[in-house]
């Protein structure tokens, strides 16, 4: 029986409270991602919904309509220099992913690489995260 990616910490195979991304990475790339994520959890992250009917035409952090939309991506924030994004997975759940992912990079480089921190089921506490449905 496949039990899940086990990294830093112990989880759930079927139910994590985090995963990877991609699902199925092992070693230190999971370890990074998990640490990233929980960095990120404790701050007191404002975010923004994205306003499809309003989306802005030189787009949001350099990325067009499409690219959010084929993303899965909800909300957008910045904060301590960073750029961050909030995907909200059309389908989730087990065995699909769970609902939420979390992205960034450096604010102000429109051609930096996104550093993915995971996929997690619930939003962190520290969060604002306005008209969550």
């Amino acid at each position: 029986m496949w039990i899940g990616p086990i990294s830093i910490n112990k989880r759930d195979g079927a139910l994590p409270e985090w995963e990877p991304i991609p699902w199925n990475a092992v070693g230190p790339q999971v370890d990074e991602q998990e640490k990233g994520f929980h960095q990120r959890a404790l701050k007191p992250l404002v975010w923004t919904k994205v306003d499809w009917n309003e989306f802005p035409e030189d787009g949001i952090f350099g990325r067009d309509r499409d690219w959010f939309v084929d993303n899965d991506i909800s909300y957008a924030t910045t904060f301590d220099d960073e750029d961050l994004i909030l995907i909200q997975n059309t389908y989730f759940g087990f065995p699909d992913p769970p609902e939420w992912g979390l992205a960034s990079r450096p604010t102000g480089n429109a051609e930096a690489r996104w550093e993915w921190w995971g996929l997690f089921p619930d939003l962190p506490a520290a969060w604002v995260v306005p008209e969550v449905i």
